[in-house]
């Protein structure tokens, strides 16, 4: 009889068995299992000095953020099994500026579909390992220092559907590729250093909601990249260098078109049959011509034609129902304007600028304006600035006719009701006008303040900062400053010169007058913020603003302003010095006196 095949084969198949049938059951609930995303997560927090939680992917709890800073972290778990963990999908940290690099480990994280790293501290070159987010939808570089070209190996992310990449110093050619994000829905690079033109192809993105670019160096170019947008509602061209007639499709869902500040021409009518529904129409800056259509779309709350030399004729019968500026333009003013109005407004339109008759206006050369508040008078009794009050819109001018000044703003935040007239009741240190810095004017486009018959002659031009809106660190407001048509100042930081918020600071400036017309020029370069702490919160921002004679203002200088660390320093320097002095006077005095205790004791000994 045969003996039985021995146990431990048959046990060892039943083992394997078993082994390879508990690899095919899912994990228990609540077990642990591996992440393969934890390390490098785990790794690129380190690395950006953040805490990261025991559990980033069951609802994890961060240490209290910084003002204006968030992290938000999600995962997918739904393929949870012994082989494959949570998988990190959203990576979302803003607002932190000691982040100031993209670790290499983050390009680990291959499941990303939302990636947004913006309003950090983050420098340096974008790595081309971008190319390995490719589930990418949302990739968000903005309000960074970022450099160097936008990397060719970022064509592979053709499921995005937001790319935003202002403000950055980021330069090269505006990326073709991109036409061939066929689902992008938001597009926004402007504020950097990037060259023109923007490619044809781009009528590609028949998708798109939001369009924003701008501030592109390089030639004048045209404006054939336009498609059949059929979904656009938002689009600003502001500074691309676009030169000869502005032609497009109809956008039928279109509530907002900025063209500022290209070399468009043709006839101005010809730009209002894009949308009947544009609610926001910015042409400034350009070369349009001919007259402003008879009647006003009834869609439209504001339109701007300042500094359209060609432009001419009247306003349209229904003018009132929509906010217009059309300063620098020969278009006639309302007969129903009082006549010095009119007078006053000839002076800055551009045919007649360089006529303007002085003698029409009596300004003493002495200008002091409230920007956004009411009279204020100095303690000295002799400097009365003027109310500067008036609502402004989205694109209106006031006119002081018994000063002779002009205001004008021209600017809306397409996303945000942005307010132009700011305030706060908090403290001001450093300056004896502080009521003077606690209202502003403000503007997510362009300011003007006009001075008209002026003598000819020198003046001095003070501007009044303080940051009254944004009072966190993750917030930057920049703006340029020109005077007389000359930059003054580029990426003006009103927080890095007074050396903190809610401060002082001024910045003097001295311009000739040869036309009667002193002209200060305040605008928003696509740079800075735009969202701290509100949707709007950008552009420049203005105190007050006074004039004088030269001679006059180095006879009688106005009252310094303590405007930065460094004059704190410079006291506290000079303190150093007097306590020293002090100290130096009694050592000498001390050494005096005990000498001479010292010479009666040798010449007199006592008996």
């Amino acid at each position: 009889m045969a003996s039985p095949p021995p146990a431990a084969p048959f046990a060892l198949l039943l083992l394997l068995l078993v082994a390879l049938a508990a690899a095919q059951l899912p994990a228990p609930r609540g077990s642990q299992v591996e992440n393969p995303d934890d390390a490098s997560l785990r790794k690129v927090f380190e690395q950006w000095n953040l805490t990261l939680p025991e559990n980033p992917c069951g609802n994890p709890v961060f240490e209290p953020f910084p003002a204006n800073a968030s992290i938000d972290i999600r995962c997918n778990c739904s393929d949870l099994n012994a082989s494959v963990g949570c998988r990190v999908t959203h990576l979302n940290v803003t607002g932190y500026r000691n982040v100031t690099f993209i670790p290499e480990r983050l390009f680990n994280l291959t499941e990303l579909v939302s990636l947004d790293l913006s309003n950090n501290g983050l420098s340096g070159s974008i790595s081309p390992n971008i190319a390995n987010l490719t589930k990418l939808e949302l990739w968000h570089l903005n309000n960074n220092q970022l450099n160097g070209n936008i990397p060719n190996e970022s064509s592979r992310l053709r499921n995005l559907q937001s790319l935003w990449m202002f403000d950055n110093n980021i330069d090269g050619p505006v990326p073709e590729f991109i036409a061939n994000f066929t689902n992008l829905k938001d597009l926004r690079i402007y504020g950097m250093k990037l060259q023109g033109p923007i490619p044809n192809k781009f009528s590609n993105l028949t998708n798109l909601t939001h369009l924003m670019i701008g501030d592109l160096g390089g030639d004048d170019r045209s404006s054939n990249f336009t498609g059949v947008w059929e979904n656009l509602s938002v689009l600003s061209m502001r500074n691309c260098g676009l030169t000869g007639e502005f032609r497009s499709p109809i956008w039928p869902n279109l509530t907002y078109l900025d063209l500022r500040s290209n070399n468009l021409s043709g006839p101005i009518e010809q730009v209002f049959r894009y949308s009947r529904t544009l609610q926001y129409l910015y042409a400034g800056e350009n070369n349009f011509s001919g007259s402003l259509p008879p009647q006003m779309p009834p869609s439209l709350l504001a339109l701007d034609v300042t500094y359209n030399p060609l432009l001419n004729g009247g306003l349209p019968k229904n003018s009132s129902n929509t906010m217009i500026n059309y300063i620098g333009t020969s278009i006639a003013a309302n007969e129903s304007n009082h006549s010095e109005v009119f007078s006053l407004l000839n002076c800055l339109n551009m045919k007649d600028m360089k006529e303007c008759n002085r003698k029409d206006f009596t300004n003493p050369g002495h200008f002091a304006v409230n920007c956004g508040g009411k009279e204020f008078t100095f303690s000295d009794q002799q400097t009365v600035f003027n109310d500067d009050s008036t609502d402004l819109g989205a694109a209106r001018f006031h006119v002081n006719t018994i000063n002779s000044w002009v205001v004008s703003h021209v600017g809306a935040d397409p996303f945000s009701n942005s307010t132009g007239i700011v305030s706060t009741n908090k403290n001001i240190p450093g300056t004896d006008m502080a009521d003077l810095y606690k209202t502003a004017r403000t503007s997510t486009g362009s300011l003007w303040y006009y001075v008209v018959g002026l003598a000819s002659g020198t003046y001095k031009i003070e501007l009044f900062f303080a940051e009254i809106v944004i009072e966190s660190e993750s917030g930057r407001r920049l703006f340029n400053i020109d005077i007389q048509d000359r930059n003054i100042r580029t990426d003006f930081n009103i927080f890095d010169a007074a050396g903190g918020f809610n401060k002082a600071t001024n910045v003097t400036h001295v311009a000739n007058v040869t036309d009667s017309v002193l002209k200060i020029h305040l605008y928003w370069n696509g740079r800075g913020t735009c969202c701290v702490p509100r949707n709007g919160t950008y552009g420049p921002l203005v105190s007050a603003i006074r004039v004088f004679p030269y001679t006059e203002a180095q006879a009688s200088p106005p009252p310094a302003v303590h405007t930065s660390r460094r004059n704190e320093k410079r006291r506290g320097v000079v303190a150093g010095i007097v306590a020293l002095s002090i100290a130096a006077v009694v050592v000498s005095s001390s050494v005096v006196y005990l000498w001479w205790k010292w010479v009666s004791l040798v010449k007199h000994p006592k008996a």
